[in-house]
């Protein structure tokens, strides 16, 4: 129905963050909760110490005394039962203006409280709105024509109650269908919508998308419920997951018409988005643009436990630990976050399983072994202190995918070679990891493997003839400087032709470009994601050391950097830690730039000694995400950054017709030095023919530099999907004017700031010590005024605006005077309907 929605976006309301800025506490309540690891959970999340304590009287008075300390903002989400009741009553009558909110779907749950509660039902979504929705979940271009389709959608919605779950779901069946009236009819009268005594959990509009699916999709999508409420959907672990299960078949190489090299990877994240464009699973907040991690809806997991329910057990509390799955042939077993701690000798029992899945503590003892999961395939082990169970590990014979992160692993089995099915490891942010066995090198089959984070500093020479390898993260560079070395060096990369995903770290060792030249980088044709790491302690420029032996170190990284070109196929690069070059790339500048049609995502960090931006980033056309971070010799971007004139008259293959052709969000941090921004297409000189440069830019930041004003080019009436305007520590930016699309505005620490004007679209906006702002006009739409000053008057452009809402923070003689009619402040926002008048100095 949207109960959590709803609750997300109060919780996340900047206002009400700010009111309750000591405790904002946010709990995801299962139906089969562990008492004492949610009073845990509920006490870290207040800010209190719960000092591994079982006894759950002494918990309750932990959180009733932590609650105590300052007013706090609760919020129980799916809650069952009266849980957490009387440390919470207790907190807030201690607390005057403290505030709980609980979403349910139990109708006697306030009974249960024994409080006066508001309640709020949240209504189904009417015709206009159902329909709205319904077609946001087809493709682009699906929707053109699509009204002529709305008598036939309307019965269809008919069917979906109103209910924003069930009209998402359905919409992505749809999706997947040509938007025509056969194929809608078609989808109407599936048998599904008429099928009468199914159990709760299979809602009708559920079941009718799942029975949609392919035999091996809706494997893929029951498999997605072995994560538990408040654990990531990440793609590369779940399809990693599918793959070693068996789930994900190769293409028919007699019927397909495929690539013959087109992989299991591929296949697995297909079914990945479509399972997403199905809303099947969702992206997470903050991943709507890759996907990337994703969260399935509690009532989704719920129809989809259900439909396993004879194979697969997700544990959630503590008494289900130690009984469940008890005469059941369990195959797949899954120990969520809420179990306290898990006794291993337990676990051993379940002998059947071909996955287990652990995201909690358990009680390991020496000598403890995993021997006993003979026909195991999958094997998750998540922040726990394992290391007892290295030995055993080489008996798991039929193992495909081996995941340890972050526990307290310090060393592979020396025979792991035994482990020949071996298609996955995952040994990230193991601290106590320093080296590989050397027997690595003879896992064959082996698809992935992740070290990043880890201590790892080299690799077993022979590296190379891993051929399978589609996924190495954290790959610590080498240096070999003599041949007898039992070390794997960067050359050895070169045989690896089936890379998806590389991530390269400690490039600054890289003394000769002939080594990077040798690892052909550019040559693998598959490679999507490549990161570029330097140690952030791994260069001397700027420490004092001789100014000839800098500019021969900075000479080598740009060398070294020009040999590590990817290929064109790349779609996400990062490049972070410290590159030393004065300046970026030949193939990241035009015409070379032109080339790579495939580039989504480009974040470029920490590049303490560039002086310029490249100016081919603008013809990267499927570009979409860009983030340049921490570069503080920048001055100026010149006009060829996002102009593409200066590219065309130099040969680019790139369209003239619009720089940044896809762009979305932009993001240009700490370039501290940086004064000018010239932009060519300024409105009054462009031509009529001419298209804007970041024609789909919906947000951009703008953080720590001294640019004194945004360029006009970019404030367009012409720019339609710029919404959100962030900038903050601009010290001497003086105005910003005319933005007619922008939505959000927040400007922070802008000292020099006189002028705000001309957004008439405005609605929400934020200022926080900009001390010298003279005039905010133009505004008409304004519904949200934030503001926090140290003055001790208010401004007087406060008496030109009129939002509904008002929030000061401000010291304690502006609240005296503007808090209550009458007072000398007062006047100024006598207008405004709504105030929230918050003493800084209490």
């Amino acid at each position: 129905m949207g109960k959590t929605t709803l609750a997300q976006k109060i919780f996340n309301v900047a206002t009400i963050q700010e009111h309750f800025k000591t405790k904002t506490i946010w709990l995801s309540i299962t139906q089969h909760f562990d008492e004492v690891e949610l009073l845990w959970t509920a006490i870290k999340h207040a800010g209190g110490d719960h000092g591994a304590d079982k006894d759950k009287s002494t918990l309750t008075e932990t959180l009733l005394h932590t609650l105590s300390s300052g007013r706090f903002l609760l919020v129980m989400d799916d809650v069952w039962n009266d849980v957490l009741y009387v440390p919470v009553r207790n907190a807030s009558k201690k607390q005057p203006g403290s505030r709980v909110l609980v979403t349910t779907r139990s109708a006697h749950l306030p009974q249960q409280m024994q409080a006066a509660l508001h309640q709020h039902r949240v209504r189904p979504l009417g015709n206009d709105d159902a329909w709205s929705l319904l077609k946001k979940q087809l493709q682009p271009d699906q929707v053109v024509a699509i009204d002529q389709l709305k008598t036939i959608g309307m019965e269809i919605l008919e069917n979906c109650d109103g209910l924003p779950l069930a009209i998402k779901v359905i919409g992505g069946l749809l999706s997947t269908r040509y938007p025509s009236e056969h194929e809608w009819k078609a989808v109407l009268n599936m048998p599904a919508w008429s099928l009468t005594g199914l159990p709760l959990e299979l809602d009708n509009r559920l079941y009718l998308s799942y029975e949609d699916l392919s035999p091996q999709l809706k494997q893929c999508f029951l498999y997605c419920s072995m994560f538990p409420k408040g654990v990531e959907i990440i793609q590369a672990v779940v399809t990693e997951m599918w793959i070693s299960e068996g789930l994900i078949q190769p293409p028919d190489k007699r019927r397909s018409t495929r690539s013959h090299e087109y992989g299991l990877e591929d296949i697995a994240t297909e079914y990945y988005r479509e399972l997403i464009m199905r809303n099947l699973i969702e992206p997470m907040e903050g991943y709507s643009l890759t996907g990337y991690r994703c969260t399935m809806h509690d009532v989704v997991r719920s129809f989809a436990e259900y439909m396993v329910r004879e194979e697969s057990v997700v544990m959630v509390g503590q008494e289900q630990a130690t009984t469940s799955g008890g005469g059941m042939l369990v195959r797949r077993l899954s120990i969520g976050q809420t179990v306290s701690v898990v006794e291993w000798a337990v676990l051993q029992r379940h002998e059947s399983l071909r996955t287990l899945i652990v995201n909690s503590r358990v009680n390991f003892h020496p000598g403890d072994s995993v021997g006993s999961f003979s026909g195991l395939r999958v094997l998750y082990i998540l922040s726990a202190d394992c290391d007892t169970l290295v030995p055993s590990l080489s008996m798991l014979k039929h193992l495909r995918y081996l995941h340890l992160e972050d526990t307290d692993i310090s060393r592979l089995p020396d025979d792991i070679h035994k482990m020949k099915f071996l298609l996955y490891i995952s040994l990230g942010h193991c601290k106590r990891l320093c080296h590989l066995p050397g027997s690595i090198i003879k896992l064959v089959h082996l698809r992935s493997l992740d070290i990043q984070g880890s201590n790892v500093s080299v690799i077993p020479k022979g590296f190379g003839e891993l051929t399978n390898l589609r996924s190495l993260y954290g790959f610590p560079v080498y240096v070999d400087m003599d041949a007898s070395n039992s070390w794997c060096s960067l050359q050895e990369l070169e045989p690896l032709s089936q890379f998806r995903n590389l991530t390269l770290y400690g490039l600054e060792k890289v003394q000769d470009s002939r080594m990077a030249e040798k690892a052909m980088i550019s040559s693998k044709r598959h490679l999507g994601y490549l990161e570029l790491q330097y140690s952030a302690s791994g260069h001397t420029i700027g420490t004092g050391g001789a100014e000839a032996e800098q500019q021969q170190q900075q000479k080598v990284a740009e060398e070294v950097l020009e040999k590590l070109c990817p290929p064109t196929c790349l779609e996400n690069l990062t490049l972070k830690g410290g590159y030393v070059g004065r300046q970026l790339p030949d193939w990241m500048c035009a015409p070379a730039s032109a080339e790579f049609k495939s580039i989504r995502y480009l974040k470029l960090e920490n590049l303490p000694c560039c002086t310029q931006l490249p100016d081919g980033l603008c013809c990267l056309t499927s570009l979409e995400l860009l983030i340049i971070r921490d570069a503080p010799a920048i001055k100026r971007i010149g006009p060829q950054f996002q102009a593409s004139s200066s590219v065309a008259a130099r040969g680019s293959t790139a369209s003239t017709s619009a720089p940044f052709p896809k762009l979305r969000q932009l993001f240009l941090n700490g370039l501290r030095e940086w004064e000018e921004w010239e932009w060519n297409d300024c409105e009054e000189h462009m031509d009529v023919e001419t298209a804007i440069a970041m024609p789909c830019l919906e947000r951009l930041q703008i953080k720590n530099c001294k640019l004194s004003c945004v360029p006009p080019g970019l404030a367009s009436t012409k720019r339609h999907t710029l919404r959100e305007l962030n900038l903050y520590q601009l010290s001497n930016l003086t105005h910003v004017e005319n933005f007619p699309s922008v939505v959000e505005l927040d400007v922070f620490d802008c000292p020099k700031l006189k002028r705000i004007s001309g957004l008439s679209r405005l609605q929400k906006i934020r200022i926080v010590r900009c001390t010298k702002l003279e005039v905010l006009e133009g505004v008409t739409a304004l519904d949200s005024l934030v503001l926090h000053t140290t003055m001790e008057t208010l401004p007087e452009y406060l008496r030109a605006v009129n939002p509904r809402y008002l929030k000061l923070e401000c010291n304690k003689k502006l609240y005296e005077s503007s808090s209550s009619p009458g007072s000398s402040e007062w006047d100024k926002i006598s207008h405004i309907g709504k105030h929230n008048i918050v003493c800084l100095e209490d």
